[in-house]
């Protein structure tokens, strides 16, 4: 992945030449207007912190992984490390906000930020439609954000951490209603088992492993995951597994062969083959199609 641009706060403050605060780094909001060509290329970057955005009218398309998303009017946005972007059309009348997860420090952060639904790749929907009221109220919680932001009062910062988690709350509702996702103990199963598949898909892929680790039987974990995704284990861990290697075949020059022992491929061949069967072409293929778009 060394090959693909990484885009976060530093990048940002030098795009929008705004000033970065040394005492807290780990915080930004900025206009539509103010982006940079880095997000406005159309070239690929890969995105490194937590971002949200509120897009009020106007349209726009977005490449997230190879998967194309529409944005319409009264529409919120959120993104997650590691995610690779390409923007397709100049978005327009959007704020937008990039924060790290230690910026909410008093929220243990990362166990926090991990139990949000919104952010995780098993609910592949980073669009929020909002009805009329509630793009009013979000729109009034960014623009106190951004008064506060370019403001020089005291406390400055702990006012931002508490409007930035009101908003994360109220988005973290309005996600879970519409995705209909249920609250209970399977989504913290199902939020574990995308940590361990993220962590361990390149060398463990066997259903078996993943249940032992959550104590529970396969056919259980596969009940509970069909349930809350449609999806089986297997079904994600090979869905993390193709993302990947889509990633390294169009934002790297490794070759095929690296690729596939990067990835714990018996052979070239066999990767070749497994690839094709899961996208529909050959990796050079998907390569060749993919650097021509």
């Amino acid at each position: 992945m060394e090959d693909i641009p990484a885009f976060g706060l530093p990048e940002l403050y030098k795009e929008t030449g705004f000033k970065q605060d040394d005492g807290n780094p780990g915080f930004s909001i900025i206009k539509s207007g103010e982006v940079g060509d880095a997000l406005n290329s159309g070239n690929p970057f890969r995105n490194v912190n937590y971002g949200l955005g509120l897009f009020s009218s106007g349209e726009a398309e977005l490449s997230i992984d190879f998967k194309l998303h529409a944005v319409r009017p009264k529409m919120a946005f959120v993104t997650s490390p590691g995610q690779v972007f390409r923007s397709v059309s100049e978005i327009t009348d959007a704020y937008g906000i990039l924060f790290t997860r230690d910026f909410l420090a008093g929220q243990k952060s990362e166990q926090w930020l991990k139990s949000l639904a919104m952010f995780h790749r098993f609910y592949d929907r980073p669009l929020i439609q909002l009805s009329d009221e509630e793009h009013a109220e979000l729109l009034d919680d960014f623009q106190k954000i951004w008064l506060e932001y370019h403001s020089d009062k005291a406390m400055k910062y702990d006012a931002l951490e508490s409007l930035l988690i009101l908003i994360l709350i109220k988005l973290a509702r309005l996600y879970e209603a519409d995705q209909e996702i249920d609250r209970g103990s399977n989504k913290h199963h199902i939020l574990k088992l995308e940590s361990l598949i993220n962590q361990q898909f390149k060398e463990n892929r066997k259903v078996s492993n993943y249940a032992d680790q959550m104590c529970m039987t396969p056919q259980h974990l596969n009940r509970i995951t069909q349930k809350a995704t449609g999806k089986s284990v297997s079904d994600l861990i090979h869905e993390k597994l193709i993302i990947e290697l889509k990633r390294y075949l169009v934002y790297t020059d490794m070759s095929s062969e690296e690729i596939a022992h990067h990835f714990n491929f018996h052979d070239n061949s066999y990767f070749t083959k497994a690839f094709k069967k899961a996208v529909g072409e050959t990796p050079k293929a998907f390569r060749d199609r993919q650097r021509m778009l």
